[in-house]
């Protein structure tokens, strides 16, 4: 049996033991805790921390907005064009591009004689007529705007030109709410198309009950004279689509059956003799002011059938500028509407 003192130690060592093992339980149970803490802390629902990491995450993750777009041209072809495009080029569509805030980078040659447009489009490149594929390439257009006769008329050179970029062919029908819309469309800028047309309505409203009230019952046509050729127009350029689908002004009969065949035709062509089937009591008549189409028109003012014409003997023949009324496009069909209607109503100076 040990001693006393010897018992006393070894009761002392018992406790110092206990007390060494007490804490190192208490070290290690403080040790776990962090541990499960920081497992809270990682699901993204526990922790405010973790969600600017799990929000740039997402945000990485997320598709970015398309940069392209599959658009339905007027050959009605898919196509895959930008949503915005930067470097257009166009063939005659310069001023609905411009209508809608967008300056093309190349564009054809007719839209040069556009007298309401042309000085708009000085520094533009004109890329010629056939097209010049090496030229357009220089260009280095994201979108390409040709007519639906293109591919008809140049196909060698279109087969070129749709290696370059894209390219929407628009068809020719209603120069107001077909052709400005489509090509709008193509640019993106449709709600810009919607405020110009906008307008133009409060404008045509205005002058077409103006115009409509002068005439009356009385019809009006509109013609050209050229060296060997006499040519009425219909419902579409050289002013057709301002005086009728604008203005609303009746046509004669003869002309108003032509308009039936086929409503988008240009023109008719038809012979001196008769020119008093196709003519209205008012004419608006296009010849150049001078040259063979003037020497022509000359010729014809002096025979008895001109001067036989109801318009001719009262004073109600119009001439009009060939340059102005040559194109068919948007703010052609305005500014022509606008004038026409000043001469039928006696507003002209």
């Amino acid at each position: 049996m040990p001693s006393q003192p010897n018992f006393v130690r070894i009761r002392s060592l018992g406790a110092f033991v206990l007390v060494a093992l007490l804490l190192v339980t208490s070290v290690i149970g403080c040790s776990q805790t962090p541990s499960a803490s920081s497992s809270e802390t990682a699901s993204p629902s526990a922790s405010p921390s973790a969600s600017p990491s799990s929000s740039s995450s997402a945000a990485e993750s997320a598709p970015s907005a398309p940069e392209t777009r599959v658009f339905t041209d007027g050959l009605g072809r898919d196509v895959e064009i930008p949503v915005h495009p930067q470097r257009v080029v166009v063939s005659e569509f310069s001023s609905q591009a411009l209508t809608v805030g967008v300056k093309p980078i190349g564009l054809g040659p007719n839209d040069l004689k556009n007298a309401f447009t042309q000085a708009q489009l000085t520094g533009i490149d004109d890329v010629g007529d056939p097209p010049n594929a090496e030229k357009i390439l220089d260009l280095k257009p994201d979108l390409i705007i040709f007519s639906q006769y293109m591919p008809e008329i140049y196909p060698d050179a279109m087969a070129q030109i749709e290696k370059i970029a894209p390219v929407v062919y628009i068809a020719f029908e209603d120069p107001i709410y077909d052709v400005l819309t489509t090509v709008a469309d193509a640019l993106g800028k449709t709600e810009e198309a919607a405020e110009w047309i906008k307008g133009y309505e409060a404008e045509r409203d205005q002058v077409r009950e103006e115009v409509q009230e002068a005439l009356g019952e009385q019809t009006v046509s509109i013609f050209r004279i050229q060296k060997g050729r006499l040519r009425i127009y219909l419902s579409t350029n050289f002013g057709g689509y301002a005086l009728r689908s604008a203005l609303g002004a009746k046509a004669p009969e003869a002309v108003q059956e032509e308009i039936a065949k086929a409503k988008w035709a240009n023109a008719v062509e038809i012979s001196l003799e008769k020119l008093p089937e196709y003519a209205g009591d008012k004419m608006l008549v296009i010849v150049a002011g001078e040259g063979d189409d003037q020497d022509e028109y000359q010729a014809i003012k002096d025979t008895a059938l001109w001067k036989s014409l109801p318009a001719v003997k009262n004073g109600d023949v119009y001439f009009l500028d060939t340059l102005k009324y040559y194109n068919s496009d948007n703010v052609t069909v305005r500014e022509t509407m606008k004038e026409m209607a000043a001469l039928l109503t006696g507003k002209a100076p």
